[in-house]
């Protein structure tokens, strides 16, 4: 399953957001694109898994990532200055 948001407006600019929920295998994909110079101080992207699995570990453009809170099913990427992420959830 798949939700897409093209050009949601916000104050920092048009936010395009991509989610792909792999659930059954445990893996959902969130694709973030800032289409806009300005970023916000933060990004938090929640990610609910639909049967409440535990959030385990991130990636984030393919690196490991730390900064999350599994409690709250939520990703934090302090000072964004890239154009794009790709967040890889697994549960």
């Amino acid at each position: 399953k798949r939700i897409s948001v093209t050009r949601a407006p916000t104050h920092f600019g048009p936010v395009d957001l991509q989610i792909e929920s792999a659930a059954a295998t445990g893996r959902i994909t969130a694709n973030l694109a800032f289409t806009s110079a300005r970023r916000p101080p933060a990004v938090f992207v929640r990610l609910r898994h639909p049967d409440k699995k535990a959030l385990r570990s991130v990636t984030v453009n393919g690196a490991p990532w730390e900064h999350f809170d599994a409690a709250k099913e939520r990703v934090r990427i302090a000072n964004p200055g890239e154009k794009q992420y790709t967040l890889v959830a697994r549960y």
